[in-house]
């Protein structure tokens, strides 16, 4: 049983729980910045809805790009940490060989059958968008020359 994790986009978590190339259970949350919040709830869910335990799963895939920041960022990590933990293969697939069902189970059985990596990065399609902290450090009085 493969976990198939898309967090691509930040109003998108989808999981697809993929046999013998066929899928054969599928969650989806449409809710933005939901992510962190829903994420670790909706793949417990997907296991509970197929009456199987997360130790069933035997190898677990990943969009890793391209896709939002932070949301890319959450999936992926998850993927990898479930990979460590069960000792189970990872695949990643980007985001166009994971737009079509009858592809992604034959691309997913090619890449784990191959284990290419022990990590998957996430891979964002352009520099993320990171801001500096606009909090400006308190002033002591020992500081302000008085």
């Amino acid at each position: 049983m493969i976990l198939f994790i898309n967090t691509s986009q930040t109003d998108l978590i989808q999981l697809k729980l993929i046999k013998d190339d066929k899928i054969t259970g599928q969650l989806e949350s449409r809710e933005n910045f939901k992510q962190s919040e829903l994420l670790l709830l909706l793949i417990d869910q997907i296991f509970k809805n197929a009456k199987l335990k997360i130790s069933a799963c035997t190898a677990v895939a990943a969009v890793s790009g391209p896709g939002a920041f932070s949301a890319l960022r959450l999936g992926v990590a998850t993927a990898n940490a479930l990979a460590l933990a069960l000792k189970i293969p990872l695949a990643e697939v980007t985001a166009v060989e994971a737009e079509d069902n009858g592809k992604l189970a034959e691309v997913l059985r090619e890449k784990i059958v191959n284990h290419q990596s022990p990590v998957i990065i996430p891979k964002y399609g352009r520099e993320p968008n990171i801001t500096k902290s606009r909090i400006v450090p308190a002033r002591h009085d020992n500081e302000s020359g008085g």
